[in-house]
């Protein structure tokens, strides 16, 4: 049977994907950009070793489509804001062009919210840490000008560093806030939903990050 086609694919696994043994330069390049990355976190208040275990892969998941977890997200910003979400859970697949208001008010920090890990990270191609932290960190690469690795940024194309054991405990509250407002268990935002908490629970199980693509 073939396996199912997903938009955003997730592994819980070491961040150094490269072994030592298996290629030196590549895993030399990726432990010398994790330092940096590791380096940064630490200013800003979090220690997590990105450095161990090599290659490792513990689970892999997927999320079908990206509108699911886009959903999710505008579903969580409006019901803890103790909204009627119906005309939201019956709108048509795709129907909605334009950035949800309140998300993007989420994002600009003109509006707050109880969920940050799951809102304000980016959807594709960011990490979740195993430690636990009040906001995600946006990291970008600097200028070669300026610097050689890796800079605190707002930019459109950083990367978000979230922490795996904060959004297991979003998830946990949005899930009774979805059941009390009849999401159906087969919907899209809550398959999204079951998929991300049960990567967020293997990453504080095995103490390795989560990484989406």
């Amino acid at each position: 049977m073939a396996e199912p086609v997903t938009e955003l694919d997730l592994v819980v696994g070491s961040m150094l994907t490269t072994p030592p043994d298996e290629d030196r330069e590549s895993y030399e390049e990726e432990r010398e950009w994790l330092q940096d990355v590791q380096d940064l976190l630490r200013e800003e208040g979090v220690e997590v070793d990105l450095l161990s275990q090599p290659g490792v892969e513990v689970w892999e998941g997927g999320i079908e489509r990206f509108y699911d977890l886009y959903q999710l997200k505008r579903l969580a910003a409006h019901l803890e804001r103790g909204e009627d979400v119906q005309a939201l859970l019956n709108e048509p697949l795709g129907e909605e062009e334009d950035v949800d208001d309140l998300l993007a008010d989420i994002w600009d920090d003109e509006a707050p919210t109880r969920f940050p890990h799951l809102i304000k990270h980016q959807g594709d191609g960011g990490y979740y840490l195993p430690v636990d932290f009040a906001e995600p960190i946006w990291l970008e690469y600097g200028d070669e000008e300026e610097s050689d690795g890796m800079e605190l940024a707002d930019e459109e194309n950083a990367v978000s560093f979230g922490s795996s054991v904060a959004l297991l405990r979003e998830l946990t509250e949005l899930e009774q806030l979805l059941q009390q407002a009849g999401v159906p268990h087969t919907s899209g935002p809550r398959k999204a939903l079951d998929v991300l908490k049960t990567a967020a629970q293997k990453s504080m199980e095995t103490g390795l990050p989560i990484i989406l693509w």
